[in-house]
C-alpha cells in the first residue's frame, strides 16, 4: 500500500461519484478493489489508512465523507 495507490483510489471515487462528497463505504469497496485489489484484508487496511490520513471521515454507518485533503496536502 502506498500514497500513490491510495491516490488512485480517491480519484476513482470521485470519477465515479461526480459532485457527491458523501459516498457509500460499497463504492469505497468498488474503488479499491480496481485499484489494488480484491482480498477483504485489502479493503479493511486501505480504508483504515485513508481515514488515518484523514481523507475521509465517516458520516454514517453506511456513508462517509471526502475531506478533499488529498487534494490540498503535499
Amino acid at each position: 500500500m502506498t500514497i500513490e495507490k491510495l491516490e488512485r483510489v480517491m480519484w476513482r471515487l470521485r470519477k465515479n461519484n461526480p459532485n457527491n462528497n458523501r459516498p457509500t463505504f460499497i463504492e469505497l469497496k468498488k474503488a479499491i478493489m480496481q485499484e489494488i485489489g480484491t482480498d477483504p484484508r485489502t479493503y479493511l487496511l486501505n480504508k483504515r489508512a485513508l481515514s488515518r490520513l484523514q481523507w475521509i471521515k465517516s458520516y454514517s454507518a453506511t456513508k462517509f465523507e471526502l475531506t478533499d485533503k488529498d487534494l490540498t496536502d503535499d
